[in-house]
């Protein structure tokens, strides 16, 4: 860890540390814009479903923190290759490395994905290969707070801390896809995930879209 990096993870530590003994917060309820969101089932090489309802919560909860909104869609493409979409709101994200491995997953970071989206953006997403038994995926995620990608960890809790201290209502938003792959399997899988991107990305509204994938700059 560098230098720079350790120290702002202590002082980040220590305030809120203090903090929590000297200020009532509320705890974060979350906006309900997750559960608002219009997620297509179709759209152009691709159908899915609405899982949310199947999914493990508290598998997921001890992933990635308290959980207080959540949509989960399993969608196949005309190929049959499967992925799947998780979009959550949450109050208190974990670092997904530290989640995968308390799950059981064994896990290799790989180089950042780009993936296109209308209008001319790019998104940078974390790329992870995930293997826990027999299972093995090919995940990727990112963070958007109000409309703002938010590029590294303790940026985001630094956003989070100053949020929470202030009481500042905001859209906090964590988007990952799993896609099944061997290791063989990943250059393929890459593909199929720029795919799903650039296909989902078109068939939503511009404030979603930009809560999703973060505004475009002006």
């Amino acid at each position: 860890m560098k230098p720079f990096k350790f120290w702002m993870v202590i002082i980040l530590l220590s305030t809120a540390m203090i903090l929590s003994f000297t200020y009532k917060r509320p705890k974060y309820k979350g906006t309900g814009f997750v559960s608002a969101l219009n997620i297509p089932a179709e759209f152009d090489g691709w159908r899915g479903r609405d899982i949310t309802a199947d999914l493990n919560l508290e598998l997921e909860a001890s992933r990635f923190g308290f959980i207080s909104d959540l949509r989960t869609y399993q969608y196949v493409n005309s190929r049959g290759r499967t992925l799947l979409l998780i979009i959550l709101d949450a109050g208190n994200f974990h670092h997904p490395n530290v989640c995968y491995t308390s799950a059981g997953f064994k896990l290799r970071e790989l180089d950042d994905t780009e993936f296109n989206i209308g209008g001319g953006r790019v998104i940078t997403a974390r790329t992870l290969y995930t293997e826990r038994g027999n299972e093995s995926f090919l995940s990727f995620y990112w963070i958007v707070i109000d409309k703002q990608i938010v590029n590294k960890w303790i940026e985001q809790k630094l956003k989070q801390l100053y949020f929470s201290l202030f009481n500042k209502k905001r859209i906090g938003i964590m988007v990952r896809m799993d896609i099944p792959a061997r290791e063989s399997e990943i250059e393929d899988a890459l593909i199929i995930a720029r795919e799903f991107v650039r296909e989902f990305s078109a068939t939503l509204a511009p404030e979603p879209e930009d809560y999703l994938f973060g505004a475009a700059e002006k």
